[in-house]
């Protein structure tokens, strides 16, 4: 078998001296370059967007308002249930204040 030589790697690799000094690398200098080369930019990532149709944003949107009244539902129930409670707790309490309220639904809370 031929035995390969291999040759010393360079350190440092060749760089290269020639600077660009036309009109692009001037305007990306200047403030009025970086602002236009932004929207280019902007322009051109809203060329890659990809738009949801119009039956899937039917349906999407479906979701959502249904997702919405559940949960509201859910709340609303919530509602409802501590307000009963507390109310029952009131009614238990006798003298229906605040505070002898309070001290009744600690009393209750603690049993559990």
């Amino acid at each position: 078998m031929a035995e390969e030589i291999k040759k010393p790697k360079d350190s440092k690799p060749e760089k290269k001296a020639e600077k660009k000094t036309d009109k692009k690398s001037a305007d990306k200098k200047s403030i009025f370059g970086t602002i236009k080369q932004f929207f280019k930019d902007v322009k051109g990532e809203t060329k890659k967007i990809v738009w949801n149709t119009w039956p899937n944003t039917i349906k999407d949107t479906g979701v959502v308002l249904m997702v919405t009244v559940i949960i509201g539902a859910g709340v609303w129930i919530s509602d409802v249930l501590f307000r009963q409670l507390i109310e029952l707790v009131y009614h238990l309490a006798g003298s229906g204040t605040a505070e002898t309220g309070m001290i009744m639904l600690q009393n209750l809370t603690s049993m559990f």
